[in-house]
């Protein structure tokens, strides 16, 4: 059984924990700064989320409520406790918690790691969207990252897409798109 906690400062060891799992699980250019991070535990459309199983702290999530849409910016799971099913567990919890579109980012299916990221989305219902994205980069020492846009519950179409990408750069990355 899963159980989401909202994290919502930096202070506590739920946090610790999932910061030190963040920094494990994604590239550097693909995370944001510890102070980014505690500046945006205080936005309201974000929340950062430890996941508990019955033997404890088990993985992290950290999603924007947009207006049309869920954005899956992170979500780990820890690697003692990977192949569990707990992945797939937790995105059937947050679809029923927080019903409507989802959407997420992934690294373009080049490697066979990446080919395995997408096929576990793609088992939970998510759809691997064709259309050309750049992830905007964190701060302005870091790159713009090449990856694709995966959706729930179907594909979208090239105007859905142009809007998710236009909401994501102002919301979330906080640029011009």
């Amino acid at each position: 059984m899963l159980h989401l906690q909202e994290i919502t400062s930096t202070a506590t060891p739920e946090f610790l924990w999932a910061w030190q799992l963040y920094e494990e699980a994604f590239p550097a250019e693909e995370r944001r700064s510890l102070n980014q991070q505690e500046a945006l535990l205080a936005t309201d459309d974000y929340q950062f989320l430890a996941v508990h199983t019955e033997i404890g702290l088990a993985g992290l999530v950290g999603i924007w409520h947009l207006e049309e849409f869920t954005f899956l910016e992170h979500v780990a799971v820890s690697p003692s406790q990977r192949g569990a099913g707990i992945g797939q567990n937790l995105l059937a919890l947050l679809k029923i918690q927080f019903p409507g579109k989802w959407v997420l980012e992934v690294e373009p299916p080049l490697n066979v790691l990446s080919q395995r990221r997408i096929a576990f989305y793609q088992r939970a219902g998510f759809v691997l969207n064709d259309f050309p994205y750049q992830q905007p980069p964190y701060s302005p020492e870091k790159s713009w990252v090449p990856l694709q846009l995966m959706s729930f519950p179907g594909a979208l179409t090239s105007n859905e897409c142009q809007q998710v990408v236009t909401a994501l750069y102002h919301e979330v990355y906080q640029v011009a798109p």
